[in-house]
């Protein structure tokens, strides 16, 4: 068996939030893995992976994030045949906006068209997710539930798994900033605290409850306000070189908010269409970074479509 080749966009996503860990994500417009698959008779084949960081990527599909999703697929499907994969990374690995998460959403996404869509979206996002527990260090759908689904997702409960979507304001702009400092998702796990205060709990949710209402109703000064964290981010600031001087260059540019994107070292930064190109930030931060001597990538963009087929 050798079927046509189907062909995916799988978007890059902003996954935590600011007080949302393991709950909020968003797809961004770009950056995005291309994931193109095909029929074979059996098994997951890894053909071919090119792009920023392919070599650091295994082809073995049992540790690559778009075979197990794959497979996960074709297994809930009960499918009788297997699939090729090549995946074209346009997410550098350990980035903080989904590279794993792209290719576990990319993978699943195509086994899920070659299945002839019979699943749901809470079993597509699972499948997905389920490749993020092997190769991140734990279960999380923050990143492959906004890459499937676009917008702005929420993680209501992991068991029963349930995943609830909705559309970002259309003035919400987002520049993201990547150093050049690689910080992989395992690591990022490692270090955060085994409990959280009551008090900061507290903290979250009142901040987490705000930045869906201001999502909803494209409230721009209440979402800047809302996004933050008093846990996660904190646990892993030592881990991104001159993040908090990114955060406050953003802010003094213009910047709704700016916050540790995912487990690091990307800085995202929120501003409003209305008021701002973006431009400024991002260039901003490029001349903080090269100032220290070191280069960072930046994007200006904004909230995204989910997984698509072209």
């Amino acid at each position: 068996m050798s079927g046509k080749w189907v062909k995916v966009v799988a978007p890059a996503t902003i996954s935590n939030v600011g007080p949302g860990f393991d709950i909020f994500g968003m797809a961004l417009s770009d950056p995005f893995d291309v994931i193109e698959g095909r029929k074979i008779d059996d098994s997951i084949l890894i053909s071919e992976i090119t792009g920023p960081g392919a070599e650091s990527i295994p082809r073995d599909p049992a540790k690559n994030s778009a075979g197990i999703a794959a497979a996960a697929v074709l297994e809930k499907c009960d499918a009788d045949f297997g699939i090729e994969l090549k995946i074209k990374k346009g997410i550098r690995p350990c980035s903080g906006i989904g590279s794993s998460g792209a290719s576990a959403a990319g993978g699943a996404y195509v086994a899920h068209l070659l299945c002839d869509n019979k699943l749901t979206d809470n079993q597509l996002v699972m499948c997905a997710a389920m490749a993020e527990d092997v190769t991140s260090g734990g279960l999380h759908a923050d990143n492959v539930a906004p890459c499937i689904l676009g917008g702005f997702t929420i993680i209501r409960s992991y068991e029963p798994f349930e995943v609830v979507r909705v559309d970002p304001p259309k003035d919400l702009g987002v520049v993201v900033a990547m150093p050049d400092v690689m910080v992989s998702t395992k690591d990022a796990r490692m270090v955060l605290p085994a409990e959280v205060r009551v008090r900061d709990l507290v903290f979250h949710v009142g901040n987490a409850s705000c930045l869906v209402h201001a999502m909803l109703t494209g409230d721009m000064e209440l979402l800047g306000r809302s996004v933050k964290d008093a846990v996660f981010e904190p646990a892993r600031t030592h881990l991104i070189p001159h993040l908090k001087e990114a955060e406050a260059t953003a802010m003094s540019l213009g910047a709704k908010a700016s916050f540790l994107g995912g487990s690091g070292p990307c800085v995202i930064s929120f501003f409003s269409k209305k008021e701002h190109s973006g431009e400024p930030i991002a260039e901003g931060i490029k001349n903080m970074y090269a100032s220290k001597g070191m280069g960072c990538d930046t994007w200006v963009t904004d909230a995204g479509r989910g997984c698509r087929r072209l």
